[in-house]
């Protein structure tokens, strides 16, 4: 990407953005590392639970219950993961600390599957038709997944720029792959 007299070029439109997209004090590297895996992980696995399901599973409610169930069991073995592996090298004081921190890094896992669940909860009370909402949560997904660029670069701290937005493309596209392989051989 090209450099001018101001640094580094940023998307248009994205000036506006620019207090959201970027923080005035990036996370700890370990931490953000930590807290972008959980977003993408997050996201691939309810896309996958998204996809796994049709839309007589949103009509009985078991679709949702699928959606809500994967975001909630993401999000525990991900703490328990990181509670057996960050307790190497720790004294217990530092461990718990730790732990605190892998609790709120780990956030993005529910907030991957918040809105798809109440999308799909809107199609089953028959507030949007049953494909609508199941559509929709899906799309929702893959936009979060296509604006990860943009994620990776703000808990970086960096500025928000076209490499962001099609690194996020990318890896929309790959979690793609990755949904319809998990979707093919799993369920």
């Amino acid at each position: 990407m090209a450099a001018g007299p101001a640094g580094p070029r940023t998307l248009p439109g994205v000036r506006g953005w620019r207090r959201w997209l970027h923080r005035a004090v990036p996370l700890p590297e370990e931490r953000a590392r930590g807290r972008i895996s959980s977003y993408a992980y997050g996201n691939i696995l309810v896309l996958a639970a998204i996809a796994g399901i049709g839309g007589e599973r949103i009509d009985d409610g078991s679709g949702i219950v699928l959606v809500l169930a994967t975001t909630l069991t993401t999000y525990l073995a991900h703490i328990v993961a990181h509670s057996i592996g960050g307790r190497l090298g720790r004294d217990h004081a530092d461990w718990r600390s730790h732990l605190r921190e892998e609790m709120v890094d780990a956030t993005p896992i529910l907030s991957s599957g918040t809105l798809p669940t109440l999308l799909l909860l809107a199609g089953y009370l028959q507030w949007l038709p049953t494909a609508w909402s199941h559509a929709l949560a899906g799309g929702l997904i893959v936009v979060r997944l296509a604006l990860m660029g943009f994620q990776v670069e703000r808990v970086s701290g960096q500025p928000a720029s076209r490499g962001s937005f099609w690194s996020g493309v990318a890896l929309a596209l790959v979690s793609a792959v990755v949904v319809a392989l998990k979707v093919t051989f799993a369920h």
